[in-house]
């Protein structure tokens, strides 16, 4: 089978396309206005912009009855690293980076979120 003038055309269009969308992806990242902010006991304990990040940072944070939290942050986004509690689900959440994204750790009471300008994304059924 041999590829005709039209489809050789189509190919070169989606590869292009494939091509700018990743590249613009890569290019511009959306950490303008991205801030990990992380409460303890519903207090701000910290809040961190992912502009001003250079290179993965290690929050630790002791809790009551000598408990932790280890909480990672880096310019891409965040994720509990380790944590003393039953069920360890904050950690099991895994890495977030999108507005409006969250980890929450209830034994702890730890909340962990991404907030920013931009609108997080919306699904079909929650609009």
């Amino acid at each position: 089978m041999r590829l005709k003038k039209g489809d050789l055309f189509i190919l070169i269009v989606i590869v292009l396309a494939l091509i700018s969308y990743f590249g613009i992806k890569t290019i511009y990242k959306d950490i303008e206005n991205k801030a990990v902010v992380i409460y303890v006991d519903g207090i701000e304990y910290d809040r961190i912009y992912l502009n001003s990040i250079k290179e993965e940072q290690l929050i630790h944070i002791d809790l009551k009855n000598e408990k932790f939290i280890d909480i990672n942050v880096s310019n891409d986004g965040v994720y509990v690293s380790d944590v003393i509690c039953p069920d360890r689900i904050c950690v099991k959440t895994g890495f977030i980076n999108k507005v409006g994204q969250s980890i929450v750790c209830l034994p702890n009471k730890v909340q962990i979120y991404i907030e920013g300008g931009m609108r997080a994304d919306v699904d079909g059924v929650s609009y």
